[in-house]
Formats: structure tokens, C-alpha cells, sequence
């Protein structure tokens, strides 16, 4: 957790999980809208489909009763004449023309006492007064047409609706009722030959609540009673409406439309089950999801990759830093070692001529007493002068020795300039160049590790000595400046008077390892300067002169006087 917090601190780390994160959110805002529109167009198409159906179904069922009008009206105009000559205890048996087969199966004339006079099927005396349809008929005048419930005639195994309607005399008064037979099976059949879905439902159902014909996939059924149930609430409160509700046979959840008939007291229905509407729909999205969930551990899988890549190369470059400090370290010390000599013959000046001043005072107390006070105190503070000189010398080896992270503070850039060429002198890395620095105008401070921007001064004042072996020693100058580079850095330079960088080597200036001591160097002095100028955010870069090279590199200033500036 430590090292995830460590690495989302890392703008580059941020922009990746953010962008991560927002490529999963649009996935899944993507796949949830389109299984919404998915849903919403099999409902759609669903609703469309089965309005079409309760349509085309009501038609039809319409032309089938407007057959059996048909039939009931020949039948009225071919016996009505005949019905006050007829015997009742001996119903006429009649047939009917071919042209009515094979939807009407069977007709009956009634006279208005409801004996059957004439009928299609052998039979004896028959009174139909206290049956419901001839009721209906025969009590509300207004009524002309009635349609009884399924029934099941002897030694048949389909149901029959009887389509009754009445005849009235000259008067006006009730004379009698012509009815017909017609299978249930014919009303469900207008479909007939097509592939029905096993939920699929269509079904007739009269006014009073009586399934009168109904077809569940391929199974027809009637008489079931619907009193009280949904089906009916929704046809009272909309004749021709849509709804989402269960079956009141079933209980599967359909989508219904239904549609009421003109003239007779019926209603049709037609539903598709929920399973068959968004079956397929809902199949799609347990794909987007799989899809979707597939996606975000993707990316989740990714992220871990990215996270371990980022903590690696972290690591790596800990113990990248932590070898480059080590190895600058040894640099260093190398360095002291060969200046070893360089650094014995200067501090034993500082000190020989201390001992020498003290010897001198020591002669003069010996000599003359108390001696001459001031002559000694002089002989004393030029022997203390002396010693803080070397102690200035010892200071300098002492932290250039030092070893640690980066420790950048502001520093002034004259006093960090002057002791690297003092540590230079001193350690004869440059014993026969002149160095030379002016110091800024006005003077000016950085943000630097003042150690590393030693090590980096010392590096360069050597490469330039080198470059100069070639040289006689009056010929042997180094040049050091600096100045502002930017609003932002400071820039300061190592020119020197040698035959300038080689041009296979000048090409190559920025890659590392590369030495300017041609097949003498490896390389590693410039690599751990350019190490040192990168974690201060500046540059290294080298040009050659019309006499000479110089090399050059820049360091932040400091951030309080560049503000106030």
C-alpha cells in the first residue's frame, strides 16, 4: 500500500489510472445503455408485433361471425316463412349449402316459445326457452345477436359456440331465433400453418368473463372463467389497450393487447410471453457484461502490471542512485588518492610555516624575556593564519569526501566556484594550468548540492588539464565563468586552451560512458558529472572553441531572489 500511495504521487502514474479508470467507466456506461436500448427495442418490436397480431386476430374472428351472420340470415329468409306451419314435436331436419362448410358445422331454427323446428342434426322434440342466448334474444329487444358458451355436443371432443340471432315479424315483436355451430378450434386457426412460440397466446373471451376459444403455443382450450381477474379490470378500464401482466390461467408474465368487437359481446386477445420478448435480449447482455467484466479486470491486470513495472523501475532506480552515490563517493577518494601527494606538499606549507613562526617567537621569548610583545603576538597571528589555512584545506578534502543523497540548499555560487578550484590547486589535479575565475556581478545564489558541484568543477578542471598535456606550460589556461543562463538557471563554464574534443567524440558527447581521453578514458568521470547536473534538473553540454573546448552545465537559481526578481 506504502508503494502504491508512492506511486500514484507520480503525475504520470495518475494520468494512467485515470485514464484507466475512465476507459472502465465509459465501458460500463456504454454497456448499460445498450442493454437498456436493447430492452427497450425488443419491447418495442414486441409491441408492434402483437398490436399487428390483436388486429389481424379481431378481423378475423370478425369475418367468422360476419360468416355466421351470413348463415343465420339464409337460414331466417329460407324457413322463417315455415315456422308457424312446422310441428315442434317433430323438428324438420335441414341441411345447409356447402359454400358454409366446413366452418359451420350445424344450424337450428327456434320459434319464439323456443321448440326447434328445424334443426341440421337427428333429434327428437327440443325447447331452448330457458337456455341463456335464447334469453337474451327474447327478453331485450335491443339485443340482436348472442353468443352462448363452449360447449361439447355428444360423441364430438371439440367444443362448439353457438352464434344466435334473432328475426322479428312484421310488428316488430320477437318471432323467433336462428342459431349455427362453430368450433372453437376455428376462431384460434387464422394463424394456421405458422410457428407458434410456447407462450405465445391468443384467445376470445366474452363480456361476462367465459374464455369462449383459447390457444397457448399449440394447445386450444375454452371455458375457463375469468370473473375478477386482470384481464378483465384492464379490457373494463381500456377496450383496446396494452399491458404487462400474468396470465389469470398460467401465471406466466405476457405482454397482452387486447381489442372489444362491435356488435357482439366478445373481446380478443393476444400475448407474448416475457421470456420470448426478452429471452434473446437478456442472453445479449450477460454477454455485454461477461464483456464489460472482462474488460475492467483487463485493465485491472494491466493496472497491476503498470503498478509492478512502475514499483520495479523505482526500486531499480533507488539502487541506480544509490550505486551512482557510491560509486561518486569512490570517485572521489580515487581522486584524493592520486591527488594524494599534490595534497601532502600543500598542507605541509601551511603547516611548516606555522611551526616556523612559532619557532621564531619561541627565540625572541628566549632571548630577550618578555621580549618584544608585539613582535611576538605578530609571529603568533601569522602562525594561526597559517594553521586556519590548512584547516581550510583539510575542510575542503573533508567534504569533498563527504558522502550522502543529493542536499540541495542555497549556497553562493562564488564560494562554491573558489573552493573547487582551491581543492584542485591544492591536489595539483591541474598543476601546471592557470585557473582563472572573476566571480559574478552582481553575486549570485544557487539551489545545489555544493559537494556534487565540486566533484563536478574537479572533474572538469582535470579533463582540461588532460586535454592540455600536449601543451607547453605557458600555454596552459583554464577559464572559468559564470553567468545567468535563464530566469531559471544559472550557466557555468570550463574553457580551456587544449586542441579542442575530437569530432567522433563530440557527436557522441551526450551518450554515456563516452570519454573525451580518446581510448585512455572510460568515460565514467563525464557519466557521474551528467548524473549529478540531471538530479539538479540542469544540463552538461560541450563546444569546441576557435581555440579550445568548453564545457558547460547549468544549476537552478535560487528560487527566493528569482521570485523577487
Amino acid at each position: 500500500m506504502k508503494n502504491l500511495l508512492a506511486i500514484l504521487r507520480l503525475p504520470s502514474a495518475r494520468i494512467v489510472v485515470a485514464g484507466a479508470l475512465l476507459f472502465v467507466v465509459i465501458s460500463w456506461v456504454a454497456v448499460i445503455w445498450q442493454i437498456q436500448e436493447d430492452h427497450n427495442l425488443a419491447v418495442r418490436s414486441a409491441s408492434r408485433e402483437n398490436r399487428d397480431r390483436v388486429v389481424a386476430f379481431e378481423q378475423y374472428v370478425r369475418r367468422t361471425l360476419e360468416v355466421a351472420d351470413l348463415a343465420t340470415q339464409y337460414l331466417g329468409e329460407r324457413y322463417g316463412a315455415l315456422v308457424d306451419k312446422a310441428d315442434h314435436s317433430k323438428p324438420q331436419l335441414i341441411t345447409l349449402p356447402r359454400y358454409f362448410g366446413p366452418m359451420i358445422t350445424g344450424a337450428e331454427i327456434a320459434d319464439r316459445d323456443g321448440h326447434i323446428l328445424f334443426t341440421t342434426k337427428q333429434r327428437g322434440p327440443v325447447n331452448v326457452r330457458n337456455k341463456r342466448v335464447f334469453r337474451e334474444l327474447h327478453d331485450a329487444p335491443g339485443v340482436a345477436r348472442a353468443i352462448s358458451n363452449p360447449t361439447e355436443p355428444e360423441g364430438s371432443k371439440e367444443a362448439v359456440l353457438l352464434i344466435a340471432r334473432s328475426w322479428r315479424d312484421a310488428r316488430g315483436d320477437f318471432a323467433g331465433a336462428v342459431a349455427v355451430d362453430i368450433p372453437t378450434g376455428r376462431f384460434v386457426d387464422f394463424n394456421a400453418g405458422l410457428h407458434y412460440r410456447p407462450e405465445d397466446l391468443i384467445s376470445i373471451i366474452s363480456l361476462r368473463g367465459m374464455t369462449l376459444a383459447r390457444r397457448e403455443g399449440q394447445t386450444v382450450s375454452w371455458g375457463q372463467d375469468l370473473k375478477d381477474t386482470l384481464v378483465m379490470q384492464r379490457q373494463q378500464a381500456d377496450p383496446n389497450g396494452e399491458y404487462w401482466g400474468p396470465s389469470a390461467i398460467d401465471g406466466k408474465r405476457r405482454l397482452f393487447s387486447h381489442q372489444r368487437l362491435d356488435n357482439y359481446p366478445i373481446f380478443v386477445t393476444s400475448g407474448i410471453g416475457e421470456s420470448d420478448i426478452l429471452g434473446p435480449a437478456r442472453q445479449r447482455a450477460r454477454w455485454f457484461l461477461v464483456l464489460a467484466s472482462a474488460l475492467t479486470l483487463m485493465v485491472g491486470a494491466l493496472l497491476a502490471l503498470y503498478f509492478r513495472h512502475v514499483d520495479k523501475q523505482q526500486q531499480a532506480q533507488h539502487r541506480f542512485d544509490v550505486i551512482r552515490d557510491e560509486f561518486a563517493h569512490s570517485a572521489r577518494v580515487s581522486s584524493l588518492s592520486e591527488m594524494a601527494g599534490g595534497l601532502a606538499h600543500e598542507l605541509n606549507q601551511p603547516l611548516a610555516a606555522a611551526s616556523n613562526f612559532l619557532s621564531v617567537s619561541e627565540l625572541m621569548l628566549k632571548r630577550d624575556g618578555d621580549g618584544d610583545r608585539e613582535a611576538v603576538q605578530l609571529q603568533i597571528r601569522q602562525a594561526r593564519g597559517q594553521i586556519s589555512r590548512a584547516g581550510d584545506i583539510i575542510r575542503r578534502i573533508r567534504d569533498y569526501l563527504a558522502k550522502g543523497d543529493a542536499d540541495l540548499r542555497i549556497e553562493p555560487i562564488d564560494d562554491v566556484i573558489h573552493d573547487a578550484i582551491e581543492l584542485a590547486r591544492g591536489a595539483k589535479v591541474a598543476p601546471s594550468a592557470r585557473i582563472t575565475y572573476s566571480g559574478m556581478q552582481p553575486p549570485a545564489q544557487a539551489l545545489i548540492d555544493r559537494i556534487q558541484i565540486q566533484q563536478v568543477l574537479v572533474n572538469l578542471i582535470r579533463n582540461a588539464e588532460d586535454a592540455m598535456a600536449a601543451l607547453p606550460p605557458e600555454r596552459r589556461a583554464i577559464r572559468i565563468t559564470c553567468a545567468v543562463a535563464s530566469e531559471d538557471f544559472l550557466r557555468i563554464s570550463v574553457e580551456d586552451t587544449g586542441p579542442g574534443i575530437p569530432d567522433a567524440v563530440f557527436d557522441k558527447f551526450n551518450m554515456p560512458f563516452i570519454s573525451t581521453k580518446a581510448a585512455q578514458g572510460l568515460g565514467i568521470g563525464l557519466s557521474i558529472c551528467r548524473s549529478i547536473i540531471d538530479v539538479h534538473g540542469g544540463e552538461l553540454k560541450a563546444e569546441n572553441l576557435s581555440r579550445g573546448a568548453m564545457v558547460s552545465f547549468t544549476v537552478p537559481r535560487d528560487p527566493t531572489l528569482r521570485a523577487a526578481a
